[in-house]
């Protein structure tokens, strides 16, 4: 019986560690579920000014083996803690080469104030149903298909 600060391994199954160090419980084929082979992460990040740094080239983070396969990648606006979300400039999925699908070659603001962008790399719930986000404000978005 499972209690409060206790893993209980289903029959069939077995515990193990990540790479990362996390332990990860595996199904009765050896197989980890895909959320627990996915860590949310920020790709990479960039600060947008119409007049001094208009643009984010965006092909460094385009190629195979940039994200984990099956994940989700978005182009978010950070800031304080918005009371309900972040601006979004773009999202999709990651193929089964870890290549961000339709990432653009850059972004380019048109805003006269320093916006903070991050590409994020998001993952899903173990549940299957949200994405799972980066950061302090990690908020979980439903899950979207590619």
């Amino acid at each position: 019986m499972a209690t409060a600060g206790k893993a209980v391994v289903r029959p069939g199954g077995k515990r193990g560690v990540l790479v990362g160090g996390k332990a990860a419980v595996f199904d009765s084929e050896g197989q980890c579920p895909t959320c627990c082979t996915c860590e949310p992460f920020v790709l990479g990040s960039y600060t947008t000014h119409r007049t001094y740094s208009p643009c984010w080239d965006l092909t460094p983070y385009q190629g195979p083996g940039k994200a984990p396969p099956g994940s989700f990648w978005r182009l978010i606006e950070m800031g304080s803690c918005y009371p309900s979300s972040y601006p979004w400039y773009g999202a999709g999925c990651v193929n089964a080469e870890g290549r961000l699908v339709n990432l653009p070659n850059q972004f380019c603001s048109n805003y006269y104030y320093n916006g903070y962008l991050q590409l994020q790399i998001g993952c899903l719930s173990p549940d299957g149903t949200q994405i799972l986000w980066p950061g302090t404000c990690r908020t979980p978005t439903s899950r979207y298909s590619c």
